[in-house]
């Protein structure tokens, strides 16, 4: 069990499967077009919340959905609702959406962190009106902060910037980070120090310089050396890069070149322009990422994502007018979370890998009741079909297994879970997303891997005895190997014919397992062996 799932609490990242996006409109003729934008960009893949002012409003619903349409924005999915506001920042304000653990079936909730310090009431009370539209339990988080100031890796790790320790200055820094942990269901909580010399204004958010792709992948601006804080940006890329996620597996830093203003230089003092294209929107299986009309740039984060988000659709929308005001197009938008909690967790396999002729692919149908359905697909083929395989459950991990794979092979493959007719994909835009890997040619294979065995095991499954028959006999040793779902050796001992008997139920539980044969250190063969008691 991952520590994100031992929590009682869980609050998605954006990266992982929400209902939609909560937007403002701003009455403002320079930002609507950017609102309208990001409205269309997300549709059909997400519901968009726009808030307007009630009463006596400069513009009705009946404008802004004629100017919606105007720009290309369908009716269908986008909704609208009254209520007070001050400004367009709704990251900052608005409601954090998740789920509490403590009940049967998980209770969708939202939190309200402290937003007081501005003078905008309307701003800070819009998390209680959603909530109480919506009818979702709503409770105060006792802290001072910005919502973007905190970015979540799904996996109970989160970061901010050491000014949310100025905030709430009455607390001391371990019961800020304590806090923080309880809220959001965090094992740790960790807070960079505040850039103070790339402009973004007083509020030093890490979402100007940082995105969480995925549960391994966090992308960092890149500036040039002559920037005050370079230094201090590649220290993060490094120490980051060295740290592992609950999976125990190093973060993958991904850098994006950070773009000039208009006049062509960077910020050096806080109260500056900051540009950036960390500042972005993930909803589902797109990605709505800045512009500023320098095409060099622009074109070259465009293919930043691209390379690192496959499958994706990426749109860009110009964020020119918003940067002034130190925000972006992430800090107009809040994502909400899928009513019901379903969610996939897995280590996904990519890149190279020794050789050996079957992969076990594990994964957590993460719900508080069983799956209605986990599936596998996979493919080495790209002129072919993706080939479906229903994974197994465990304790608490489905598998499957992809057999008979050659040292040549290259294979995608994405994961499919569902309940109650809601479906969640992993990566989200699967099929269209895949993760792929493939085999290092120099380890595990040489020519004589093209003389491969074939083997029968029978009966299979079995309750643990079983008779295995290989095809020829060899001149060489053969050696029987046996791995459960983990990939963890079970059992191994060396073969002197090529029919053996086993009797192996005192060894092997339930379950699905992976039988090996070896020739001279090279697997020939292997194949599913089944056990049920």
């Amino acid at each position: 069990m991952t520590s994100a799932q031992a929590q009682n609490v869980y609050f998605p990242p954006e990266f992982e499967k929400q209902e939609g996006l909560l937007l403002t409109w701003d009455y403002n003729d320079s930002r609507n077009p950017i609102t309208a934008a990001i409205a269309k960009a997300v549709q059909p893949s997400a519901k968009v919340w726009v808030i307007y002012y009630p009463g006596q409003a400069p513009m009705d619903t009946t404008e802004i959905r004629d100017y919606l349409r105007d720009h290309g924005v369908p009716d269908e999915n986008v909704f609208l609702i009254p209520a007070w506001t001050e400004t367009l920042w709704i990251r900052d304000y608005g409601p954090f959406t998740g789920y509490s653990k403590e009940t049967t079936p998980y209770q969708h909730i939202i939190k309200d962190a402290g937003y007081s310090a501005y003078g905008r009431p309307n701003d800070n009370a819009i998390p209680t009106q959603l909530a109480n539209l919506w009818n979702i339990p709503a409770s105060n988080i006792n802290l001072e902060f910005e919502g973007g100031n905190i970015l979540l890796d799904g996996l109970g790790r989160g970061w901010g910037s050491t000014r949310i320790f100025s905030q709430n200055a009455g607390l001391s820094q371990s019961e800020v980070k304590e806090i923080f942990e309880e809220e959001f269901g965090l094992t740790e909580m960790m807070f960079l120090e505040a850039l103070v010399n790339s402009g973004g204004g007083i509020w030093c958010h890490v979402d100007m310089f940082m995105k969480i792709l995925d549960h391994e992948t966090i992308m960092i601006s890149e500036y040039p050396d002559f920037v005050p804080d370079y230094n201090l940006i590649e220290s993060f890329a490094l120490a980051l890069g060295q740290m592992t996620n609950s999976f125990g597996r190093n973060y993958k830093i991904v850098r994006v070149p950070a773009p000039p203003k208009a006049n062509g230089t960077w910020a050096t003092i806080q109260n500056d322009e900051m540009r950036t294209y960390t500042n972005s929107i993930i909803i589902n299986d797109v990605i709505v990422v800045p512009s500023y009309n320098l095409p060099e740039y622009d074109s070259l984060a465009k293919q930043v994502y691209e390379e690192n988000m496959l499958g994706y659709r990426i749109e860009m929308v110009d964020a020119s007018p918003l940067t002034p005001l130190y925000g972006a197009l992430h800090c107009i938008t809040k994502e909400v979370t899928m009513p019901d909690y379903l969610r996939i967790e897995h280590p996904k396999i990519t890149g190279m890998q020794d050789y050996q002729g079957h992969v076990v692919v594990t994964a957590m149908m993460d719900c508080n009741v069983p799956v209605d359905s986990a599936m596998l697909f996979y493919r080495t083929d790209r002129n072919m079909a993706f080939t479906k395989i229903d994974m197994s459950p465990g304790c608490p991990m489905h598998q499957a297994i992809i057999t008979n794979l050659s040292p040549k092979d290259t294979v995608d493959y994405y994961l499919k879970t569902a309940l109650d007719g809601n479906e969640i994909n992993l990566p989200p835009p699967a099929p269209n997303g895949y993760y792929t890997f493939w085999f290092d040619p120099y380890l595990g294979f040489n020519d004589r891997n093209s003389d491969r065995l074939n083997i029968e095991i029978s009966p299979n499954p079995s309750a643990g005895n079983f008779n295995l028959e290989i095809d020829i006999v060899r001149n060489e040793t053969l050696e029987i190997l046996i791995h459960n779902n983990l990939g963890q050796l079970i059992y191994s001992d060396k073969l002197i014919s090529n029919i053996s008997r086993f009797n192996l139920g005192d060894l092997l539980n339930s379950g699905i397992y992976i039988l090996s044969i070896k020739q001279s250190g090279i697997v020939k063969a292997s194949t599913k062996l089944m056990i049920n008691k």
